[in-house]
């Protein structure tokens, strides 16, 4: 080789090395600060962690004076074998590894960070591993531990605190170590005929052996066990499980009434405690059975009076009060409310005469919707089971009010909503025409339509502190 074409391969590899080196500092077309990249490097070598990658990066508010604000997401593999105090320990120092980097104008620095475990496979050309948790943006890492847990007794796949069993039996057998740890875990077997979700509740063993069981009788297509707030009984906390059972025949079939047999027979119970109800749902959801497993049925509560909210006097009983008339007082609507499916509004009664007078019952309500035509089918009842009116004095100038509540229905088809309430406060009153209304947005529709199931309180002493 001459002398002149040496030089100019020695050159030509100058150039080229120039050329990957302004590759690898340069990146314009990725978005991740090499401070970033760095810390995901010194991540991967925390013993325990077999991987740290940056997958996501973004600037969520520029600010040339004080520095941007930016968001980082990165994945963390962990070693399969890990315990789960070991893996909770090994998510936790990978994050703090990232948490530490300081990126250059960036004054706020928020992250994401999940990690994996396991063998992944591919779903949709999307790789999805066994096992996945997140790091809680204070770097509490105990979520890593619990899918760990969940893992390990036996879940196929573990989101969080979602796991999947093959079946029935693993179900329980995941649900045990969920239960002696007190993990808020919702389960279910993978092809989705059992499911256990309680709303963040710790699962019940017993529970979910007894809808595994059911899952396998006779004529039944799926269950799900959830949390439920009984519409007319009185249960400590408020919540009961039930076990939603969805039928491959109709309610009327021989095996619908034999499994309701064996849902109400002693033998089902649970526990000396547990109350448990049961719903039987026919395809299409036209007909259904209800009842409560061993036939254990809540006692009816006692009947009473709404109380006061803590720390609130009650007014002078004054028995003397006249009952108030119609003219007495000046009605209002609150504002509607939402929560949890539930819609919710107040009746305001104000006593605008000069002496105090006595209300003792519950307002007639009629929901009319634009066109001023009652909604039809509608049922009142009490605001809950065992509430009783009670006589409230109202002194001049003071307020009463009664709740009304209702479950959100749905407006998808566009139906006549109601747009008005007549409220008869007391016998004999005439009806007032209320409209609802939302501060600072003028009139509200509200979801009350045919057919609509309303729950009215009666009157009682308005006070702050009322739920």
């Amino acid at each position: 080789m001459t002398r002149g074409r040496v030089f100019a391969l020695v050159t030509a590899l100058a150039v080229t090395a120039a050329l990957a080196t302004l590759v690898v500092l340069w990146r314009p077309w990725d978005p991740v600060p090499d401070a970033l990249r760095a810390a995901a490097h010194e991540a991967a070598d925390v013993p325990g962690v077999v991987s740290a990658e940056v997958v996501g990066y973004e600037v969520t508010l520029r600010d040339a004076k004080d520095g941007d604000a930016a968001h980082v997401s990165v994945d963390v593999v962990l070693d399969d074998a890990l315990t789960p105090g070991e893996a909770s320990a090994a998510a936790a120092r990978a994050d703090d590894v990232v948490a530490a980097a300081r990126v250059d104008g960036v004054r706020t620095l928020t992250r994401t960070t999940t990690v994996h475990a396991g063998e992944p496979r591919a779903v949709g050309g999307v790789e999805v591993y066994p096992l996945t948790a997140r790091v809680a943006e204070d770097g509490d890492a105990s979520s890593v531990a619990d899918a760990v847990v969940l893992r390990d007794a036996g879940a196929t796949t573990v989101s969080g605190a979602s796991a999947d069993a093959a079946d029935g039996e693993g179900l329980v057998r995941v649900a045990r170590p969920a239960a002696e740890q007190e993990i808020a875990a919702s389960l279910r077997t993978t092809d989705g005929t059992l499911q256990y979700d309680t709303s963040g509740r710790v699962p019940d063993p017993a529970v979910a052996r007894l809808s595994a069981e059911t899952a396998e009788r006779p004529g039944v297509a799926s269950v799900s066990v959830s949390a439920q707030v009984p519409q007319d009984v009185v249960v400590p906390g408020g919540v009961v499980l039930g076990l939603q059972v969805r039928l491959a025949g109709p309610v009327t079939s021989p095996e619908s009434d034999a499994l309701t047999r064996w849902l109400d027979d002693d033998a089902r119970r649970t526990t000396d405690e547990a109350t448990i109800a049961y719903t039987l749902w026919e395809p299409g959801y036209a007909e259904r059975v209800d009842g409560w497993v061993a036939a254990a049925a809540p006692p009816a509560p006692e009947e009473h009076t709404v109380p006061l909210p803590a720390g609130v006097d009650p007014w002078p009983a004054d028995a003397g009060a006249p009952a108030c008339t119609g003219a007495d007082l000046r009605l209002t609507l609150g504002t509607p409310d939402a929560a949890a499916g539930g819609r919710f509004l107040a009746v305001h009664a104000e006593n605008v005469s000069d002496r105090p007078c006595a209300l003792d019952g519950v307002p007639d309500l009629t929901f009319r919707d634009a066109g001023g035509e009652p909604q039809d089918d509608v049922t009142t009842e009490p605001s809950a089971p065992g509430v009783v009116a009670g006589r409230v004095v109202v002194p001049a100038g003071e307020r009463a009010l009664a709740t009304v509540q209702w479950r959100a229905m749905s407006t998808a088809n566009d139906p006549d909503v109601t747009t008005t309430v007549d409220v008869v406060a007391v016998p004999g009153a005439e009806p007032v025409p209320l409209t609802p209304e939302y501060p600072d947005a003028g009139p509200a529709e509200l979801d009350v339509l045919d057919g609509a199931e309303v729950r009215v309180g009666p009157w009682v002493q308005a006070a702050d502190g009322w739920s």
